[in-house]
């Protein structure tokens, strides 16, 4: 009777525990769901997007929700959301990141690419890379940003080393 007890008790506490962290989690989310909800509903008000496909967070000099997605014509088109501005570029029109992706190979085949993602460096709209290298000191990570239309080199923030 004593170990009937011990596991109802045990598969009690484990589903309490498991209620809990759920909600936990949950709770966490849903200001990041939220802002990313409120991003995609200005879009649609404010820019030529008519379908949402991918929403990501940029933080740099100001944080941006960055929205791919495409117009009413089926265009590719990438929205830059923040407090202060709406931008909208069509995406045929840009450097692509398949070639961030070509441009990085090039530059280093031994570099893995962790992310690629649209975002503002200073009043210029970029594609930042983040990647890792190992060196002979040790694993480091880098930030690479590139113009958003042509591709052009403009930085790279090194970390420090892992």
């Amino acid at each position: 009777m004593l170990w009937r007890r011990v596991i109802m008790l045990g598969i009690f506490v484990l589903l309490t525990l498991i209620v809990v962290i759920t909600r936990f989690y949950l709770s966490v989310q849903n200001e990041h769901w939220d802002a990313n909800s409120k991003a995609v509903e200005t879009a649609y008000e404010k820019t030529i997007l008519t379908k949402a496909t991918k929403v990501d967070s940029f933080y740099g000099d100001e944080p941006f929700q960055i929205i791919r997605g495409e117009d009413k014509i089926g265009q590719q088109v990438v929205v830059w959301i923040s407090d202060k501005e709406v931008h909208t570029e069509v995406a045929a029109e840009a450097f692509t990141e398949d070639q961030v992706r070509e441009t990085m190979l090039k530059k280093d085949p031994a570099i893995e690419t962790l992310r690629i993602l649209p975002g503002k460096l200073g009043s210029q709209y970029v594609w930042e890379v983040f990647y890792k290298k190992q060196e002979a000191k040790g694993l480091r990570y880098y930030y690479d940003y590139y113009t958003f239309k042509e591709g052009t080199y403009i930085d790279t923030y090194r970390l420090s080393l892992q």
